[in-house]
Parts: structure tokens; sequence; C-alpha cells
């Protein structure tokens, strides 16, 4: 199935009410696609330049941000911090830190206090002992990241990441533009993550907003090592950042990549050199309505573009 008869049947099945994707691998044309509306009941058409809530998908950008400050000795990964982690454990989710937060429910506290709340959280094991998928990670490492800088998360995301690549994007929201609907009761351009929402500032967990190409910039930078030195590269894709050969979606033990909530995925195939991206609204209109997990499958195991012998890459 190709990627636009793949989003036409998703759109049929009312998995969401758009989505856009991009596929590309060396040597072959790009592949586009994009289906459905901004809404169910919205008939404004999803176009290349759709920003979705990209949700988790996020902390990919926030490790690239992490280790690119490694690489010109902003931050050490490896010291272990005042709490016993070091910044490497939060980005491989083995920091010992609770998987969330509900500070996001104290509305008597102030977002400088929510964050501070965070922050302080007990650790629920010891520091690289266990892998525990973590928001309150990223949000930390997000910290850190300013702290040593003393710049946000937003400026050093357009330093390492965006402005390398000539994006424009993505944002971290709130933003204005006409966006895909989330969830019922989540106002168009409102981070639909509670807890990066409350914290009304960049968070490293969730809160941007991008189009399916600059997702695409992204994989494709860090396929073909024009963001990351190859050291940074390893660690990133040994689980410093992205998902390892996750069975439930990703076609085969060598792909790498990232989910996120709102039904967004970054696959790549570092053997083969693809990157495959999609963005969908799938929480429109409620969270618990739809399972995405086997049309990401589905999406994932759509065939490549034809690549030219020769251009495929194996990491060392």
């Amino acid at each position: 199935m190709e990627l636009s008869a793949a989003l036409a049947a998703g759109l049929r099945d009312r998995l969401f009410s758009g989505a856009s994707a991009v596929s590309s691998a060396p040597g072959a044309p790009v592949e586009r696609a994009v289906a459905g509306t901004l809404a169910h009941d919205d008939p404004t058409p999803v176009t290349a330049v759709t920003r979705f809530d990209l949700a988790s998908l996020t902390k990919v950008f926030t490790a690239t941000v992490v280790h690119s400050l490694a690489e010109v000795g902003a931050l050490d990964l490896d010291r272990p911090t005042e709490r016993g982690f070091t910044i490497g454990q939060l980005l491989a989710h083995t920091s010992g830190l609770p998987a969330v937060s509900d500070v996001w429910r104290r509305t008597d506290l102030r977002p400088a206090q929510r964050l501070q709340r965070a922050l302080d959280a007990p650790l629920e094991s010891a520091p690289g002992a266990e892998f525990r998928y973590s928001c309150v990670g990223y949000v930390t490492a997000g910290h850190l990241a300013e702290e040593a800088t003393g710049q946000g998360l937003d400026s050093l995301l357009e330093e390492f990441v965006t402005h390398p690549l000539g994006l424009s994007g993505p944002l971290f929201g709130p933003v204005a533009e006409p966006v895909p609907a989330t969830e019922t009761g989540t106002p168009r351009g409102v981070v639909h993550d509670e807890f990066a929402a409350s914290l009304q500032r960049p968070a490293g967990n969730a809160g941007l907003f991008g189009t399916a190409e600059e997702v695409h910039a992204l994989g494709r930078g860090l396929l073909d090592r024009t963001l990351l030195s190859e050291g940074s590269w390893r660690r990133m894709s040994s689980g410093e950042g992205l998902r390892v050969g996750d069975p439930s979606w990703m076609p085969t033990p060598d792909h790498l990549g990232h989910t996120g909530f709102t039904g967004t995925s970054l696959l790549l195939d570092p053997v083969r050199g693809t990157c495959r991206v999609l963005l969908t609204n799938r929480v429109h209109p409620d969270r618990s309505r739809v399972d995405l997990t086997g049309f990401r499958k589905s999406v994932a195991q759509c065939p490549s573009p034809p690549t030219r012998s020769g251009h495929g890459r194996r990491d060392p």
C-alpha cells in the first residue's frame, strides 16, 4: 500500500480527521501525502504546511539539543547530577524519576512552582537500575540544558536544530496559526499534554507544533550526520533519545524512532537510510477513542521509494 492510500484508509476508518506524512530513502524521490481536514467539523484541508501537535516527538528534538550541547562542552552526559542520575540516564529513561507528574492538577501553584515540584519529584528507583519511560525526565533534561546555557529551550532548539536545517519550526505552543483539533476541551493551538501545558513555557517532554516536513528534516539530519557527530548519534540511536526496535509498530529490530500521544511518529532505518514521518490528530475528539498502533505499523510497512544501488548505509 502506498503512503497516500494508507492515509486515505485511516481517514475512512475515522482514526483521525487529518494526517500528513513524508517518506524518503537515499537516492530516491521524497514521497509526501496529506489527507483530511483540521477537524471532523472543520472542512479546512490539511496541507504540507499544516503544523500538528507533535506530543512526545518533542523528546527527539530535546535529545538532539542535549547531545549538541554535550558536543560543545556545555553538558556532561555521564557526570552524576546532584540527584545522583546522569543526563544520559534522563535521555535513556533510566534516571529513576517517575513516569509522569500530576502537578498540572495543582491550580493553586504558579507555573514556576509546578516546574520546581516536578524537578524535585522523588526517585522511584536507583539511577540506572531500571527503564521507566519518563516525561518528568525529559522536562528535567530540558531544564538542565537551559540552566547550563542561560538560554530557553526554544532558543536552543533554534540554534542547534532548526537554524542548521534551514527551518522556521517546529514551534513551542501555544501557536496562533490554524492547526488540527486535538481533544474536546483543549483549544486549538494549545498544547495537548497537560503536564507540558501547565508549565506555560517550553518543556522537554512535549509541546512542539510542527509539520511533517520539519520532523522529516530532523530525521534526515540525524541519519545523514549533519546534526550530530558519529559518537553522539551512536548514543542517541542506542536509546538516549530514540526508541530502538519497538516490536509494537517498528518493522524490524534495526529500526529507530519515537511516537507521540496525539498520533505522531518518526521512524528511521539506519541500515537502509530511510526516514518516515506520520502526523495525525488521533486524539480528536477523544483520546480513548482510537488506538493507532496498528495503523502506525501499516504505515511503517508501506514500501519505501525505490533506492538506487549503493545508497544504503549501515552503522558501524
